[in-house]
């Protein structure tokens, strides 16, 4: 149902200006599908997959999930999976979740269970390949609407006036097309950092263009929902309540930061606020 119910929306914190002295990057940059991103020479990445990887990693982390190891494929997802009992294995395949897994990537879903002190593994087709494209970055931090402002002040904090941030949009199709949600998500993200940017932050063009899309819906997720095709196929599969859940901004300050276990494994935990 567009737009989000009265339920969903009450539940939006509002934002207020948080960063009064702190060192801001040299640069903002979007890359709007995986695809783009250059490379990971001195950067800070948030990768934003609003519909649904990282809006259900960030829900899985603010309802107890200690830790949860990135897989690219549905494939390798399964191997870990034999040497980690108890571990979660969560993921989708085309949006619904893959036989013998035990979630799918319903963050509404997610948001229902107690998941204190529990691991999980998870593989879905465009959010988790994008964590592994940006693996390589100094520091690789999960972004949503849901922790927008807490992850944009992590961003902010790691950055200082060293690094630039790059805001890396999952995109649809594997990452090989850009999508409406996370690009007025990153847009959203451009448009909080940049607030408190002054003067000398500098926009890249894809980072001026998400935010002139983020202000082109009044800075409303819910108008925006009812315009991605994503969403609609979500709904049409019966998933419309992610798609409200996801569209609801700076419900936690949940911010999971990508790293690896001793074994080299891509895994995710979260990290303490920000100051």
């Amino acid at each position: 149902m567009c737009p989000l119910d009265g339920s969903l929306a009450s539940e939006t914190q509002s934002s207020e200006p948080w960063y009064p002295g702190r060192q801001m990057p040299r640069s903002l940059e979007v890359c709007l599908t995986p695809a783009s991103f250059a490379g990971p020479a001195r950067k800070v990445c948030i990768v934003i997959d609003v519909l649904r990887a990282t809006s259900a990693l960030v829900t899985m982390f603010a309802r107890g999930v200690t830790e949860a190891l990135v897989a690219d494929s549905i494939a390798e997802a399964r191997k870990p999976a034999g040497g980690r009992p108890g571990a979660l294995l969560c993921g989708e395949e085309g949006g619904p979740r893959p036989p013998g897994f035990d979630y799918g990537n319903s963050p509404s879903e997610f948001d229902t269970v107690d998941l204190a002190g529990r691991r999980a593994i998870i593989a879905t087709s465009n959010g988790t390949r994008a964590l592994v494209k940006a693996s390589a970055c100094p520091v690789v931090l999960v972004g949503a609407l849901l922790n927008l402002r807490a992850v944009v002040a992590q961003a902010l904090d790691f950055a200082g006036a060293e690094l630039d941030v790059t805001f890396l949009c999952a995109g649809e199709g594997g990452g090989t097309s850009a999508s409406l949600e996370d690009t007025f998500c990153a847009g959203a993200m451009v448009e909080e950092a940049a607030t408190h940017g002054g003067e000398d932050l500098v926009l890249g063009a894809d980072a001026k263009a998400a935010r002139r899309l983020y202000r082109s819906y009044g800075g409303s997720a819910s108008e925006a929902m009812c315009a991605s095709t994503h969403a609609t196929v979500l709904r049409e599969l019966g998933l419309g309540l992610d798609v409200d859940f996801c569209a609801r901004t700076n419900v936690w300050d949940v911010v999971p930061r990508l790293g690896r276990t001793a074994a080299g494994e891509l895994s995710l935990a979260a990290i303490a606020p920000a100051s």
